[in-house]
């Protein structure tokens, strides 16, 4: 069961003393949605359930309407009698087509939009958390620590839209997949190395042809990763210019940021396995 958010009463009623409570409920909206989207595939995050918002819409949604509070600190700022009105169809949200972009970048759009908010209502003093100004929709008065209140309030709804959302895509986990490397795309992201990956939401792993002498400069990276060498011969330098030679059937197992390259002895097949997943790890930003 889900209450209608235009079905909701608010009293600002609360002493101003209390914005930092709210702050605290603001700045944790993000972790929230981390932690409810954790380990969930593309498809379930753009996946609509019926008419309503796919849980990327949602996380887009607070992104368009922290512009709207941010406008209305602006309106209280000013003495604005009135403030700007929501818009209640909600276009700017269907428009934005956030399903059609990498979450990740929904969600830091959000985040960066959110770090703006507070920013702002940390500068304010209590005269400022003070003054009043009439919300259209509810034609009551509204002062700024009421819009901290009201983006908290607003977030748990939408929060807890997406954990139902996620919840309910855990109870039918996506297919399993069968893959063949010589099937998907190769790149040589530097000379002497080709490369396949398979990418996925909580790990990626990378099919990797080192040919003799090809070498991998030193580099780091925030995942933790796990080299398998399953053929030939690999010199690694680590940290301090230690040298760990792995030959065939040996595994190298390297925490994140740990500082690594390669010197391939033989002509090498290594399977590098990568948690958490990303476009692109050291060897690629070179």
């Amino acid at each position: 069961m889900r209450e209608a958010w235009t079905g909701r009463t608010f009293a600002f009623d609360f002493p101003v003393e209390r914005i930092a409570v709210f702050q605290s409920r603001l700045r944790g909206a993000t972790g929230r949605i981390t932690a409810a989207t954790r380990g969930l595939t593309p498809t379930a995050l753009t996946a609509r359930p019926g008419e309503n918002w796919s849980i990327q819409e949602h996380v887009g949604h607070l992104f368009e309407i922290d512009a709207l509070h941010l406008k209305r600190l602006d309106e209280l700022a000013r003495g604005a009698n009135e403030l700007s009105a929501a818009d209640m169809d909600n276009r700017a949200t269907w428009h934005a087509k956030f399903n059609e972009q990498p979450f990740a970048e929904v969600l830091q759009s959000a985040l960066a939009r959110r770090s703006e908010l507070l920013q702002r209502l940390s500068a304010l003093d209590a005269a400022a958390l003070s003054r009043v100004s009439r919300h259209p929709r509810l034609q009551t008065p509204m002062r700024a620590v009421d819009i901290a209140f009201f983006a908290a309030e607003h977030d748990d709804n939408h929060i807890a839209a997406i954990e139902r959302i996620a919840a309910a895509s855990r109870h039918t986990p996506a297919p399993a997949i069968s893959l063949r490397w010589q099937d998907l795309p190769l790149d040589a992201p530097i000379e002497l190395l080709e490369r396949h990956r398979i990418i996925g939401s909580d790990a990626m792993i990378s099919h990797i042809t080192l040919r003799k002498g090809c070498e991998v400069p030193v580099h780091a990276h925030a995942n933790e990763q796990f080299a398998c060498v399953l053929s030939g011969k690999v010199q690694f330098t680590l940290a301090n210019d230690e040298q760990c030679v792995v030959e065939a059937g040996g595994v190298l197992h390297l925490p994140g940021f740990a500082p690594h390259g390669a010197l391939a002895l033989e002509t090498a097949v290594v399977l590098d396995v990568f948690s958490p997943p990303s476009e692109s790890t050291g060897i690629d930003e070179r």
